[in-house]
């Protein structure tokens, strides 16, 4: 009877080890998923600020940015033309790619000094008809592996779009129309 109760308790502890783990590796894999998405939406925004900039102010506010906006223009407002775009060759997001805008991050004073993203955001901006932009970001998590051609090895990814058109106002800093 005793070594009945033991394999039984033995029994429910692998299963309460084997449930932590699982769980110790969910909760890891929400986490880079996370660092991911934050990281894509930084970018986003960020290169959403460049293309306004080079529109109202001719790129003089992101001038080394500025330059790396694809000029060949997006034709069309097909799902089509706009797959056909800069941002879907996966050789354009490697490192030191021609149009890619790599983004270092400003941390505030209550990150620890010598913080380091080792997969910085990045993003890339084709210009459209009619004035507008598309703009495409990249975020990767922090384990993230990426090839020399610009492919995810390992690790989480996030790719997020905009299109930006000039009519549509915007909030400035100090909450009026731009």
């Amino acid at each position: 009877m005793a070594l009945i109760m033991l394999v039984i308790i033995s029994f429910a502890g692998l299963m309460a080890a084997r449930n932590s783990a699982t769980f110790e590796q969910f909760s890891n894999n929400m986490r880079t998923n996370q660092v991911a998405r934050v990281s894509a939406e930084d970018a986003l925004r960020r290169c959403e600020r460049i293309a306004r900039d080079r529109t109202d102010n001719g790129g003089t506010g992101y001038p080394t940015e500025a330059a790396r906006v694809v000029a060949t223009e997006i034709t069309a407002d097909t799902v089509t033309a706009i797959r056909a775009g800069v941002w879907n060759t996966h050789a354009n997001w490697a490192a030191g790619a021609a149009n890619l805008i790599t983004l270092t991050p400003t941390y505030g004073s209550s990150v620890q000094s010598g913080a380091n993203l080792r997969n910085p955001p990045t993003c890339i901006i084709q210009a459209m008809v009619n004035g507008r932009y598309l703009v495409t970001s990249r975020g990767l998590s922090s384990d993230a592996v990426v090839g020399n051609n610009g492919r995810l090895r390992e690790g989480a990814e996030v790719w997020l779009q905009s299109i930006l058109t000039p009519e549509v106002p915007t909030l400035c800093a100090n909450n009026g129309i731009c």
